[in-house]
């Protein structure tokens, strides 16, 4: 079908319930806006909203879309069909007045069929009321709105059904690919039809490289699926060092004229896993280096603009990363086409809840009656993306559930899980299934503890192990019984006790604290049966408020996430604003992916305290050697190296050498005395230098400097760049300190959508021109409106000289 992209021109209105008739009239005062939007972003927070610290005291919305369509008389007598790509909250669509469809999973695509509802004559009205104003109704920020991209699907009488063109490699023999091809075909006319369909299949560099055709006879309203077995000889693999991309595209011809068409992209890769050699991509053994991530974009909200999902797999890419569980649902298709690109691989995730909820108005208010629509939607809408190896049927479903009972009332969570992965296995059966599961009540004799290590002390669950009621291992097999790989939450201290208790079962690590990275990866490493490490989390989120703080007082972690003003998590390796955080450079040592030392600092104004930390968070180390009024107080230099030996040096003047690498957890310690200048860290391996790194002391802050992303971006509408604001000295060096409050300006050809930091607290607007830095930083994101030109961002902050950039749009 042909697909025609619907996301401008709208309009919206936040309104309470009426009738959509009624909302025509001159009374209601529409805003303009394009899409992708989220209402919530938007809007003032405050401690007094039922959203919660999860949602990040967030307000609810009811809104209403309204857009004018007027159709292309060529269209007449073909198929229209709407896409929702993904709409935050209860979604009702109406066609010029009538209500056509509802939704209730603001995660999942939806279809809509519109022919038999509009006209031609005069101009259609399409109206999406949208609810999502009982709160809380998520564990972290959701947003509100039409989040996602709309598309106008057109077909002809004979139409392949969206979504439903599906190529699967069904086996590699003698260095040939053996396809299966299938299509979905619908009949819309009320007689049979013959036609012929043909399939063409191209190489990356788009040049036609295999072409076969299929005859057909299609009885009247019927839904055929029409299969083809193609041999690809040569072929490449799609691998994540070389994801080559093959288009397929699908040609309905009916008395000699073309009637439809649809193409898609996929890859040619196999994946499989087992005990003994874990998880195996085209064969060859990966451990995966995983991080989960939530579907919101920082200072963008929820909006899901292509650039945004794109950027997100390249940071993740940049950082090491080669695997990203998406928790705990869907992602915009832009996210997946990206990971297809550059070469992520997925755990697609459907759902955070199943039949008992986590939150008063979350998901499983519906899951009964339209889980199997959710999930069968989103594996039609994503099956040939070759980055996705594994479907994850539930996170942590055990919430405010017995794990006790296994009877047939149908509503025993191994019933559910049985029930949830024979129905993917039904859809797909070349992928492997997981589900992550959490800690139960009792298991090991769970208790909270205060685990201390020096200084720090940190709120975790310190497990005992109870040989005699392993509750745990009970209700991880009957789980077992229907996964091919069972995910573990925050469970690295059973991977090696399970390797021999289950000698059959994989095992992923499908969320670990940050803090136990080198655990986390030793035992990942040591035990061949265990496939992966996924942090939690890879990149920080809205939401969930405060999970990752850090305080000199006890008091403060007593509750789960932080009271307000908390917005981020703050335990992401990346923030929100895409820069890389110290426990991400730790990564990066600990991975093996640099080779020089990396220095961070505990500042003096927190050295010697008693840091009380939740488990998702990281000591509160800093990238900086300036502390202004600090001269004489005494700080803690961490180098985080690789090496045998590290050496510090302060000013020239030599710390002495000190172990490293293994021994010390790839940390090494220096306790001193602040004095402004220059810190040097040089890294040793059998006696040879192999590395070093140097921080310095900065002056005040004198000048803005910024870093765009792309200097040229597309003027086709809703493309981004990303604008990093950076304080300076005179000597254009970055000062870690300064705060100073700047104003954005944009001009041309762009308009800016987001101004943002990292700072968690926050209560300054990413809606608005004006913001404090932070640590030295901010970050402008501006849009192009889909004409050519140039767009000129400058940036004034009082007391420094200020700065602009020019970015062009062709």
């Amino acid at each position: 079908m042909q697909k025609i992209n619907l996301d401008r021109s709208w309009e919206y209105l936040e309104l309470g319930f009426v009738n959509v008739l009624n909302l025509t009239s001159s009374e209601y005062e529409w805003k303009k806006v394009d899409l992708p939007h989220d209402a919530v972003i938007e809007k003032e927070r405050s401690e007094l909203n039922p959203s919660g610290a999860g949602e990040g005291y967030t307000a609810g919305c009811s809104l209403y879309y309204k857009k004018e369509l007027i159709l292309d008389e060529q269209w007449q007598g073909k198929n229209l069909i709407l896409e929702f790509e993904g709409v935050m909250g209860i979604a009702e669509v109406f066609v010029n007045g009538r209500l056509v469809a509802k939704h209730f999973n603001g995660y999942t695509s939806f279809l809509v069929d519109i022919t038999k509802h509009v006209k031609f004559d005069d101009k259609n009205i399409i109206i999406v009321r949208v609810e999502n104003t009982h709160k809380p109704s998520s564990r972290w920020y959701a947003g509100c709105g039409i989040y996602r991209h709309v598309w106008l699907h057109i077909g002809g009488k004979v139409y392949i059904k969206p979504w439903h063109l599906h190529v699967q490699t069904r086996a590699i023999e003698n260095e040939t690919a053996i396809l299966e091809i299938r299509a979905v075909v619908v009949n819309s006319v009320n007689e049979k039809v013959k036609g012929v369909i043909k399939f063409d299949v191209f190489s990356k560099e788009e040049k036609l490289i295999l072409s076969s055709e299929e005859r057909f006879l299609i009885g009247k309203s019927e839904e055929k699926v029409i299969a083809k077995t193609l041999e690809l000889k040569p072929f490449k693999y799609w691998d994540i060092e070389d994801p080559y991309l093959y288009k397929i595209q699908a040609t309905i011809v009916c008395d000699e004229s073309i009637e439809d068409s649809a193409s898609t992209l996929f890859g040619v890769r196999t994946i499989e896993v087992n005990p003994n050699e874990g998880f195996k991509l085209n064969g060859k053994p990966l451990k995966l280096k995983g991080g989960c991530i939530h579907h919101d974009n920082g200072p963008l909200g929820s909006a899901s603009y292509d650039r945004a999902e794109e950027r997100k797999v390249e940071l993740l890419k940049a950082s090491g990363f080669n695997a990203v569980r998406l928790a705990h649902n869907p992602f915009a298709p832009a996210f997946l086409d990206a990971c297809d690109r550059l070469g992520m691989l997925v755990i697609e995730e459907f759902f955070d809840v199943w039949h008992a909820g986590k939150v008063s108005f979350d998901y499983h208010l519906f899951f009964d009656k339209y889980w199997e629509e959710d999930l069968e939607s989103t594996i039609m809408r994503d099956y040939n993306h070759p980055s996705i190896i594994m479907w994850s049927i539930g996170n942590e479903i055990t919430w405010g559930v017995g794990v006790d009972v296994d009877d047939d009332s149908g509503y025993s969570i191994y019933s559910w899980c049985e029930r949830l992965a024979k129905k993917v296995k039904s859809l797909d059966s070349s992928r492997l299934v997981t589900a992550a599961l959490c800690a139960i009540p009792d298991d090991y004799k769970r208790l909270f503890a205060i685990i201390e290590e020096g200084n720090y002390v940190i709120r975790m669950l310190k497990q005992e192990a109870d040989v005699i009621e392993d509750k745990w291992g009970e209700f991880s097999e009957k789980f077992s019984r229907f996964l091919d790989v069972v995910g573990y939450n925050y469970k690295v201290d059973r991977y090696e006790y399970d390797r021999y208790k289950y000698p059959d079962r994989i095992i992923c690590g499908t969320e670990t604290y940050p803090y136990t990275l080198f655990k986390n990866w030793k035992q990942t490493i040591e035990n061949s049966n265990v496939i992966g490490d996924f942090v939690w989390t890879a990149i920080d989120y809205l939401g969930e408020a405060g999970l990752g703080r850090v305080s000199i007082e006890a008091d403060d972690l007593k509750s789960f996430c932080g009271s307000y003003p908390w917005f981020l998590a703050n335990c992401g390796d990346i923030d929100i604003c895409g820069e890389k955080r110290p426990q991400s450079y730790y990564r990066d040592v600990v991975w093996g992916n640099r080779k020089d030392p990396y220095i961070v600092i505990l500042p003096p104004q927190v050295y010697g305290k008693k840091l009380y930390f939740k488990p998702w968070a990281w000591e509160p180390v800093e990238r900086s050697y300036t502390f202004p009024g600090c001269e004489g107080m005494a700080i803690a230099i961490h180098v985080y190296a690789n090496a045998d030996e590290v050496e510090l040096f302060v000013n020239g003047r030599s710390l002495g050498r000190k172990e490293a690498g293994t021994i010390t957890q790839f940390k090494t310690v220096y306790d001193t005395i602040y004095e402004p200048g220059v810190v040097e860290a040089v890294a040793y391996k059998d006696g040879r230098e192999i590395g070093r790194d140097r921080i310095e002391t900065t002056g005040k802050p004198a000048a803005l400097k910024l870093f765009a992303d792309r200097e040229i971006i597309s003027s086709s509408y809703g493309d981004l760049c990303y604008i990093k604001i950076m304080a300076v000295d005179k000597n254009g060096r970055e000062v870690p300190y300064a705060d100073n409050r700047i104003v954005v300006e944009v001009e041309g050809v762009g308009e800016l959508v987001a101004l943002g930091s990292s700072n968690p607290l926050s209560t300054e607007p990413f809606v608005s021109r004006e913001r404090r830095l932070y640590k030295g930083h901010a970050l402008a994101i501006v849009k192009s409106i889909g004409k050519e030109g140039e767009i000129k961002l400058e940036v004034l902050a009082d007391g420094l000289d200020g700065a602009q950039t020019l970015i062009k749009c062709i």
